[in-house]
């Protein structure tokens, strides 16, 4: 029996990221990306500490949901609370990416900072925490399931699946049609990077105030 429900959380995952979750990303990821020349190398840089996030984010609520901590499952459900969370940290990535830009261009190189990995980590855990039907189809499993280690399973083989399809598009779809179309603006190519940022900065106010739900 748990095989074959690893087996169905793991395609329920697979359409849940290569849908609603990749959409409504998309906001977020575009300009995180375009700040960063849109590169497959930068683009692996971002979009892997948040992968690893959003992972760890739902091996946690797999957790929660199997030891029944109410008290944190309100929290999280609390939409509003993590919304000012996500907003957030948007908002001080916004930040360091407007700085980073800046300090580039008088830098002929540039390194992702420990600080900057740790927030797009957290960014990827606050994503993990939309509890939308398949992820609180995945903590049903995780609460029913008599074993801790077939609760993290189940939040581990959820978090992969939500994330294979999700990380593949932006790593090499989204950021081919991100590098063609700075190759063709080339001449717009810093205004596009600096101008990321504040895009950002927006979705960040609007995450904050409740306007966008991730």
């Amino acid at each position: 029996m748990e095989p074959f429900a690893l087996l169905s959380l793991f395609i329920v995952a697979l359409s849940y990221g290569a849908t609603a979750c990749m959409l409504t990303c998309m906001p977020l990821l575009s300009p995180i990306l375009l700040a960063n020349s849109a590169t497959r190398r930068q683009s692996l840089r971002v979009l892997l500490p948040i992968s690893l996030g959003r992972i760890s984010g739902y091996i946690f609520l797999s957790l929660i949901a199997y030891m029944g901590a109410s008290m944190v499952k309100s929290i999280i459900s609390d939409t509003t609370l993590m919304g000012y969370l996500l907003g957030s940290i948007t908002l001080i990535l916004a930040g360091r990416l407007w700085f980073s830009l800046k300090t580039s261009s008088c830098c002929s190189t540039s390194t992702q900072t420990p600080q900057e990995t740790i927030g797009l980590f957290m960014t990827g855990i606050f994503l993990s925490m939309s509890l939308c039907a398949p992820v609180i189809t995945m903590m049903t499993l995780s609460a029913t399931t008599p074993s801790l280690i077939w609760a993290i399973a189940y939040g581990a083989v959820f978090g992969l699946g939500a994330t294979l399809l999700w990380f593949l598009f932006f790593s090499v779809v989204l950021t081919a049609i991100l590098k063609e179309s700075l190759i063709h603006l080339s001449r717009y190519r810093v205004v596009l990077q600096h101008t990321a940022p504040l895009l950002l900065a927006g979705v960040g106010i609007a995450i904050f105030n409740g306007w966008i739900h991730l």
